[in-house]
């Protein structure tokens, strides 16, 4: 089982070859003390967290608590007689999280055919350049070029109290880090999504830091120097 992150293809396919086996994908919380959405073994899309667990329900809503349409975002919202009623001693973060019977994730998804893709944490946009950026859409973008291993993108903010996005990345054997490459990089973002997403830093590394549970450390990587070059 993998949880906690999206499974990689790397990752997936290094399993697979390792024992034969295929990773299964599958998202739960503590709020809701157990998985609510899944792959199985039968049915199983690579980068998705999966289907409805049975016995759970499973909305998807905007900002305002409305549904959304389908083929459109929105936050998950989960219902199960497993919910948590409330956090102890904690009555901000309760009615933040535990609205009604519904467990507010926090987490944005887009479903297709009943499989649920992550897009990104609700409070994780930048506005750049007057426009709102989800960073896990630029990282997304990254990980799709052929030269890419991996990459983490993290909001910088210029001296003049300015947004930027910075990417730190990981190529795949044989690339080679360097101006060509940062610009093959922007260019790729710029085609695929919008040019004012397109990352401001890039900086090369050969791994990217991992926390214990084998996660991008993202705070490790927002302590390190900024490099312009």
């Amino acid at each position: 089982m993998s949880a906690a992150e999206i499974l990689s293809e790397d990752v997936f396919n290094a399993w697979l070859e390792l024992t034969g086996l295929r990773a299964i994908e599958g998202l739960g919380s503590t709020e809701v003390l157990h998985v609510y959405v899944s792959n199985t073994v039968e049915e199983q899309r690579l980068g998705s967290a999966g289907k409805r667990v049975p016995g759970y329900e499973i909305e998807l809503r905007d900002a305002d608590g409305i549904l959304a349409a389908p083929g459109e975002e929105g936050v998950m919202w989960v219902r199960g007689t497993s919910n948590a009623p409330c956090y102890w001693n904690r009555p901000d973060k309760t009615a933040e999280t535990m609205r009604g019977d519904w467990i507010y994730t926090g987490d944005r998804f887009l479903e297709r055919d009943g499989f649920y893709f992550f897009q990104g944490r609700a409070d994780d946009l930048i506005k750049v350049s007057g426009q709102w950026v989800w960073p896990m859409e630029v990282e997304r973008c990254l990980n799709d070029h052929a030269h890419v291993h991996e990459s983490a993108v993290l909001a910088h903010q210029l001296d003049d109290k300015r947004m930027a996005l910075r990417a730190f990345v990981s190529l795949r054997d044989g690339y080679r880090a360097g101006d060509d490459e940062v610009a093959a990089l922007r260019e790729h973002v710029k085609a695929a999504l919008l040019p004012f997403k397109a990352p401001r830093f890039v900086e090369f590394l050969d791994d990217l830091p991992k926390t214990g549970t084998g996660k991008i450390d993202r705070q490790a990587l927002a302590g390190r120097p900024l490099e312009e070059g």
